[in-house]
């Protein structure tokens, strides 16, 4: 299921944190107003009502310690309550994002790539080093470009199976103003995208999560305006679109997917328990 990209990603994280322990390029001016790496440390969606919540037994992200094939496994469960499956949708979200939405992190580490230097008026980091004819180039750049930051991470190699020149594999976006940002993972022989994050921030609070794979074609979207929240996933369980509703102040809320209750929206209320009485 995995992408290739996804495989190949993994690969160079772990020759990339070995080889640049053993750093032998040369190192380019120290520059102070070099711009600090993307992070998407911030980036928070609220999942507190199914964190928090004591007045059931199974749901909620209880789960957790479970791996996400595992939870894939009881995620579709028509005897669950509303709460409980809502709440495992939540979970798949939240573990999504911290395996797959944090990838840049994973690679831009400032600490390991020297120091910066100027090419082309961008700020640019390489890093580099051969063994066994072999040889691996790393280069980092960063851009200002109306009010937004671009990043870039490309890799050229040579002597290997499959020869990259100067293929991307990550491009970040960064609103210089802190509202916001995304980042896209790119297949090195690919010209668009397999994997893409796009976040806004409102006053330190993330207001909206949109998270895709295009391999799979599977999305989901968080929303949050005032206390109401919103969920939605497409194709992500090969079932639709489902929507997930709550208010992060009073818990309640309601469930709607083409593979829990036939479809039908169900809801529960304060204590979390389901109702005939939806307030949404």
């Amino acid at each position: 299921m995995l992408h290739k990209s996804i495989v190949l990603l993994s690969s160079f994280m772990l020759l990339f944190l070995v080889w640049s322990c053993d750093d032998d390029s040369p190192t380019g001016p120290d520059l102070d107003e070099a711009p600090e790496p993307p992070t998407v440390e911030d980036v928070e969606m609220d999942f507190s009502v199914f964190e928090n919540a004591e007045n059931f037994n199974a749901g909620g992200f209880s789960v957790r310690e479970k791996s996400t094939d595992d939870a894939l496994d009881v995620m579709i469960n028509e005897d669950m309550p509303a709460f409980e499956q809502a709440a495992l949708y939540a979970q798949f979200a939240q573990v999504w994002f911290q395996t797959m939405g944090q990838l840049p992190q994973a690679f831009f580490q400032q600490e390991a790539w020297g120091e910066p230097d100027m090419c082309d008026d961008k700020w640019c980091w390489e890093w580099s080093m051969s063994a066994e004819g072999e040889s691996m180039t790393m280069t980092v750049t960063a851009e200002d470009r109306n009010d937004v930051r671009h990043w870039e991470l490309r890799y050229t190699t040579e002597g290997t199976d499959e020869d990259l020149d100067n293929a991307l594999l990550i491009a970040s976006q960064i609103n210089l103003d802190g509202s916001g940002g995304s980042w896209q993972l790119y297949d090195f022989f690919e010209d668009e995208p397999v994997f893409n994050v796009d976040y806004v921030l409102e006053d330190g609070v993330t207001t909206m999560v949109d998270l895709g794979y295009e391999e799979e074609d599977a999305r989901y979207l968080y929303e949050r305006d005032g206390n109401m929240s919103t969920l939605t996933l497409w194709d992500v369980f090969e079932s639709g679109e489902s929507e997930v509703v709550w208010n992060n102040e009073d818990g309640y809320g309601y469930i709607q997917s083409p593979a829990y209750h036939g479809g039908e929206q169900v809801c529960w209320d304060e204590d979390f328990i389901n109702t005939d009485d939806c307030r949404l």
